[in-house]
């Protein structure tokens, strides 16, 4: 609405028209709730210190579930390869880390190289201490994350601070174009979905997958590990097995 929009003047109409700007531009009903949630925030505090006297009413948008969006191998490795036949070395690093570890851009922003130890028994791992919910977690290391850490560390002491919101933007539109995918949910956060939802494809436990995640809930982790029908039919199997 702007820095110098009055809060009084904010009515029902004045939201649809927002919330009719964001449909517009594509944004997930995810997101546009999220947005919807901050404004509803701002609203109650300023009604309940006396600046408005009404609070409008805010619906909020019909989040559906049922879409199955996560990369495929064989989409990854498009991408990964349209990345580096391009020169675009260092984002495909990125690419490849986000997927194997499932961290958001933020956190692995603020990782700096002193973080890698090195275990016994799992090999290497980060130990994540800044996270979006500040819910500590620690996560073991691929091959192929930790030498996406390793290159991208070797003259770096924050090797993913460079991945911004507008680096990742950007290299993410060329993506978009090569892949001549339009939907508005072929998002670089799909790494993180694929993540959670490789491990329950591959039957990795929940309560696993929501500590490798960071979840607080399990229905956080129900909702990024989305199935494949793979698994219903695996699901099939097994009940007819047991007949």
């Amino acid at each position: 609405f702007g820095a110098n929009q009055s809060v009084d003047k904010i009515d029902t109409i004045g939201l649809d028209e927002f919330i009719g700007v964001m449909e517009r531009k594509g944004l997930a009903a995810s997101t546009i709730n999220g947005r919807l949630a901050t404004i509803s925030k701002a609203l109650t505090y300023a009604q309940d210190r006396g600046y408005i006297n009404n609070r409008p009413k805010i619906e909020r948008k019909k989040v559906s579930n049922q879409r199955l969006r996560f990369f495929t191998e064989e989409e990854e490795y498009e991408i990964l390869e349209a990345l580096r036949s391009d020169g675009r070395e260092d984002f495909a690093y990125f690419v490849e880390w986000s997927i194997d570890t499932g961290m958001r851009p933020i956190e692995s922003r603020n990782v700096p190289k002193s973080v890698i130890r090195e275990d016994n028994e799992l090999g290497y791992l980060i130990d994540l201490r800044k996270t979006k919910n500040a819910y500590p977690r620690t996560i073991p290391l691929t091959k192929r994350a930790h030498n996406a850490f390793s290159v991208l560390s070797a003259e770096e002491f924050m090797p993913f601070a460079q991945f911004t919101e507008s680096n990742i933007r950007k290299n993410w539109r060329f993506v978009r174009e090569v892949m001549n995918d339009v939907d508005p949910e072929f998002v670089f956060y799909l790494t993180r979905h694929t993540c959670a939802s490789r491990l329950v494809q591959r039957n990795v436990p929940l309560h696993v997958v929501k500590e490798w995640m960071g979840h607080r809930t399990y229905e956080m982790t129900l909702r990024y590990a989305k199935l494949t029908p793979r698994n219903f039919l695996d699901a099939k199997v097994a009940l007819e097995q047991a007949l």
